[in-house]
């Protein structure tokens, strides 16, 4: 197997159980590396940490898969930890048939994620050297399963950063273009081909829940980035009045109509148009909700984003605080590790001082339990939501 070395002092992350080596870590190699070559990964003495798969073109250059000298990568493994990312998601009794079963780091799978909507499954592969064990992985998951089909998708990192051919394709079995998936007591059209992510916001289960909790009967509601309605219907669905659903997405809007139809819920309002500028129509308007919730998608895809995404939340926040009514509340999110938690509370201040609004937190959530999170990899807690009472 090829032998790489890190640079001195990168033992130390890597002991403490952090996955990843970024390419100017890396002081030599045993031979010349491919792509996806299986690697054990040594210290600058020669002392062994782990066991990994390497892409040496990409700035993540090697992701470690085992810190045990006697775990080596094979078939076994790659099952072991599958079967154990399945018992884990049975014994959280999700109330959804639709879930994620594999969350990559967070389930000791770097770049593999595995969705769950009813009888089928979506996989994508998201590094080079995990796509080189596909024939390990997609047996299992069709033994373990008995899914009815299974549908690769290849990401837009997949495939602009490491190389892989971006396609979609039946992998096995049959799967339709759209599927049907229950969440508590609401139905949702997902389509598993086109959509979003891999088809379905899993990951704000938890938020939908919480924010449905929030709602009293009549409220008015705005859901900002609404995508396909799943919190404008929950909101609905808990005794709200009017709600407003705002995307830019004609695609998205379609799908979230559709979403109400077969809940049998009406009175939300479907909102094709840019959300900052939406925002502004109201605040001429002098319109006001109950309950605001701003649910972007990515601001800030690296570190160097950063401060542009913090411009466009801060005027998200200030025009949002404007239109929520006194006692109401104002949730925000966020999706992407680069805006922080601290990001989201500090711009928020900062729009509330310029608003001359006070707001209290109410409560805080975060990625749904079928998405876990590595204490050692801070990089796996990504989703971020601040609930706020606006005063």
């Amino acid at each position: 197997m090829l032998q790489v070395r890190v640079k001195p002092g990168v033992e130390d992350k890597i002991r403490g159980f952090f996955p990843w080596v970024y390419k100017p870590e890396v002081t030599g190699y045993s031979k010349q590396p491919k792509k996806g070559d299986l690697v054990v990964v040594r210290d600058a003495k020669g002392g062994f940490l782990g066991y990994g798969y390497i892409n040496p073109h990409a700035n993540i250059s090697i992701r470690i898969l085992s810190f045990k000298k006697e775990e080596e990568i094979n078939i076994e493994l790659i099952r072991r930890r599958l079967k154990e990312a399945i018992e884990y998601r049975k014994r959280l009794n999700l109330d959804s048939d639709a879930y994620r079963l594999v969350h990559s780091e967070g389930d000791f799978l770097p770049g593999l994620i595995v969705d769950l909507y009813g009888d089928y499954v979506v996989v994508e592969f998201t590094t080079y050297g995990m796509n080189r064990l596909r024939e390990w992985v997609l047996p299992a998951l069709v033994e373990f399963l008995k899914p009815k089909g299974v549908y690769e998708k290849v990401s837009e990192y997949a495939s602009s950063v490491e190389g892989l051919e971006q396609r979609g394709e039946v992998v096995y079995g049959h799967v339709p273009e759209e599927v049907v998936i229950r969440e508590g007591d609401l139905r949702f059209y997902v389509n598993i081909l086109e959509g979003q992510k891999t088809g379905f916001f899993l990951d704000q289960r938890r938020a939908r829940r919480l924010l449905r909790d929030m709602v009293k009967p009549g409220d008015e509601c705005l859901d900002l980035f609404c995508h396909t309605g799943a919190f404008a219907l929950h909101m609905k669905k808990a005794g709200a009045g009017r709600v407003t659903a705002v995307d830019t997405s004609k695609g998205a809007l379609r799908v979230g109509k559709k979403n109400a139809e077969l809940n049998h819920i009406r009175g939300i309002e479907w909102v094709e148009e840019d959300v900052f500028d939406f925002l502004r129509v109201l605040r001429r308007a002098r319109k006001s909700f109950d309950i605001v919730v701003i649910d972007p998608p990515s601001f800030a895809k690296n570190r160097f984003a950063v401060e542009g995404a913090l411009r466009g939340y801060k005027e998200l926040l200030l025009t949002s605080l404007k239109v929520t009514k006194p006692g109401g509340y104002l949730a925000v999110y966020s999706c992407s590790f680069h805006v922080t938690r601290e990001h989201l509370l500090q711009v928020l201040l900062e729009a509330s001082k310029d608003v001359k609004r006070q707001v209290r937190i109410v409560a805080e959530s975060f990625q749904d339990l079928d998405h876990p999170w590595v204490l050692q990899m801070p990089n796996t807690l990504y989703l971020k939501g601040i609930y706020a009472e606006v005063r």
